[in-house]
């Protein structure tokens, strides 16, 4: 099977010619190659569109199962990929055939060309692949939901209509995109079935982004809607600007690391003194996004879990996603380390390793002071997201035990 893409870039609002990707799997092994058009390495804003494919004009190769990272980035992850091969399965049942197996390049085509993460898209034969799908509006989160709880219990399930309602998003919670009451294309994230009052993942999840965004960490606009008493955690995609997109980049394709490989906070660092828009302020809200997952105990803090959007000067942190609280106040240990090796997640680690990150000692404690502060509402943000009583009773050791580690500092 050789396949041959043309790629676009949305730069000003429009879709320029970004280059040619080819996908070719032989014997079950699948390998690629791509090579950016000529009019785009003209172009005085062009620029890499992930690390491993800098700028030229040789066509550059990879080979093993995966595409390059920016590919990577715009593809779905283990909920997406879930759904694609149910999908594959009921067809072949359908039709009476053998069901294929699915590959990156499967991945890749198969995502909604209206939801694909950052600015690249994807064309055959002169149309953009996955662009017959819509996104449906916010009033349609209880049909979503229902449809997610059904995949979960029963594997023939019909996965229609969250395929169409542009499901092939990263993570591993079941999720899809919809439309905000003000036409803005969101994220809703769902609870998994057989969660209870007392888990409300996604209600902790708001909470959390909310202390954030009030401790001076960009966060995306986010709501809380309860479907029958379930919270749903709506997000404001950050990578569109109206109907304009943003090119994006995850930390793991900003390091060129790989699903499971052990990561320093320091690599981020890194890439954002050699390609940052303004890596002193960035790197110092990386320390601070450090420090809250910290106080928090959000250990979900690995590189695909960090992003980077374009500018006219270089990359940019994104807003910080996916932070969750962890119940408990013993000991956490963070998926990245803060330094060479340094993962317990506790305020005082973070405080030690603040040079590396531009600070000094007394602004580190400033910041740790505001954050302390802000922490100590998080009784009553849950109160206000509808939280229960008994669960906001198991979360109080972790938000507690926080604000008292971050006062100490």
């Amino acid at each position: 099977m050789l396949v041959e893409l043309d790629i676009t870039m949305t730069l000003d609002g429009a879709d320029v010619p970004c280059g040619r990707l080819f996908i070719n799997v032989r014997r079950g092994i699948e390998s690629a190659s791509f090579t950016y058009d000529p009019t785009y390495l003209a172009r005085t804003d062009a620029f890499a569109i992930s690390p491993d494919l800098p700028l030229g004009q040789a066509a550059i190769h990879t080979s093993g199962g995966r595409l390059f990272g920016a590919f990577e980035d715009c593809m779905p992850d283990r909920w997406g990929r879930n759904l694609m091969l149910r999908a594959e399965r009921n067809a072949a049942r359908d039709e009476g055939r053998t069901e294929r197996s699915l590959y990156a390049g499967d991945y890749l085509v198969g995502v909604s060309d209206i939801a694909r993460q950052g600015a690249l898209r994807v064309w055959l034969n002169g149309r953009a692949v996955a662009s017959d799908s819509g996104v449906p509006r916010e009033v349609a989160i209880p049909h979503l939901l229902s449809q997610a709880d059904l995949v979960a219990k029963d594997m023939d399930a019909d996965v229609r209509d969250l395929l169409q309602a542009g499901s092939l998003l990263g993570g591993a919670r079941p999720k899809a995109s919809v439309c905000g009451s003000g036409g803005e294309l969101c994220i809703a994230k769902f609870p998994k079935p057989d969660e209870t009052t007392l888990d409300d993942t996604c209600a902790w999840e708001h909470v959390a982004l909310v202390l954030a965004g009030r401790c001076g960490i960009r966060v995306p606009p986010t709501r809380l809607v309860r479907v029958g008493g379930r919270a749903v955690l709506l997000l404001a995609r950050f990578d569109r600007d109206g109907s304009n997109r943003i090119a994006y980049l995850s930390g793991m394709s900003a390091i060129q690391g790989s699903d499971g490989g052990d990561y320093s906070y320091l690599e981020l660092v890194d890439f954002l003194e050699s390609e940052g828009a303004s890596p002193a302020a960035d790197i110092r809200q990386l320390w601070s996004r450090l420090l809250f997952s910290c106080a928090i105990g959000n250990t979900d803090d690995h590189m695909r879990n960090h992003g980077f959007l374009r500018t006219t000067w270089g990359w940019t942190l994104s807003p910080a996603f996916d932070i969750n609280p962890t119940p408990g106040a013993g000991e956490k240990y963070l998926s990245c380390a803060m330094d060479f090796d340094e993962r317990f997640a506790h305020p005082t680690a973070a405080l030690g390793v603040c040079d590396l990150y531009r600070l000094g000692r007394d602004d580190a404690r400033e910041i740790a002071h505001g954050m302390a502060r802000e922490l100590g509402t998080w009784r009553k943000a849950a109160v206000r997201d509808g939280i229960s009583k008994a669960s906001i009773a198991r979360m109080e050791s972790c938000f507690e035990a926080g604000v008292e580690r971050l006062a100490a500092l």
